[in-house]
């Protein structure tokens, strides 16, 4: 019995003593994790926002149309560029290439199913075609004036906003990888009266806008864009001299 007791004597103060130095240890561990805590802190503290799965999967969205919205800003900041252009629609498929120089200045080099092909040059309002003799000509054609207004009044937009090319501010944004064009495709829809068509941007690894695609009502304009602000040389072309024999020369009489 008194065994018994001298155990508990021994063991008492040992069990307390075990006691006192784990709740140390624990103490100790709670402070240096704390420390850590507030450290990290520290070095967070300036950094983005790390949003939690739940709320990246909401963001999601917003981050993809932030994205677009600034190679959109680049896009309408750019002062020239050359893009390759495949318009398919009920009268058959026209292919080109056009240089453009801000404002309003651009050559074309277009074909169409039939082989046929029209280059010209458009300065303002002034539209030259360059004639199967290979000289060139002022032209009143009613297509390449079209052409001219249609292209310089879109690059010519001075809102630089996804809502620009006529995407609503709740339109879905989904991406998908185009191996072809070696970008990003930012698919989504945008509104031409009152009807929604597809639309999408690709956008390569400087988060520029390497290609467009997008759907019209009788068909689709795929674009390919290369070469941002370089130097394109524009000019008004030489224009053969006019004798009194062809149609327009100048006559005087002299007095």
């Amino acid at each position: 019995m008194m065994r018994k007791y001298l155990i508990w004597l021994v063991a008492g103060p040992v069990i307390v003593l075990g006691a006192l130095l784990g709740w140390n240890y624990m103490h100790k561990q709670a402070l240096a994790q704390k420390a850590l805590a507030d450290a990290q802190a520290a070095e967070l503290k300036d950094m983005p926002f790390l949003p939690s799965d739940a709320a990246a999967e909401v963001d999601k969205d917003a981050q993809n149309r932030q994205v677009l919205a600034n190679a959109i800003k680049k896009f309408r900041a750019a002062k020239s560029f050359r893009t390759s252009i495949t318009q398919t629609s009920a009268n058959g498929t026209i292919t080109g290439v056009v240089e453009y120089v801000k404002p309003l200045r651009l050559h074309a080099v277009l074909k169409t199913d039939d082989k046929k092909t029209l280059e010209l040059i458009i300065v303002g309002e002034t539209v030259y075609v360059r004639t199967s003799t290979n000289s060139w000509e002022m032209s009143n054609d009613a297509f390449a004036k079209d052409f001219g207004r249609s292209f310089f009044a879109s690059m010519l937009i001075t809102d630089d906003s996804i809502a620009s090319f006529g995407i609503a501010d709740d339109a879905p944004i989904a991406l998908q990888a185009n191996t072809q064009k070696r970008c990003t495709a930012f698919k989504t829809q945008y509104k031409q009266d009152d009807k929604m068509l597809d639309m999408s941007f690709c956008l390569d690894s400087t988060g520029s806008i390497a290609g467009m695609t997008t759907k019209v009502k009788d068909g689709e304009i795929d674009s390919s864009y290369t070469d941002y602000n370089d130097l394109f040389s524009i000019e008004r072309p030489m224009m053969p001299l006019l004798t009194p024999d062809k149609p327009g020369a100048a006559t005087s009489t002299a007095q």
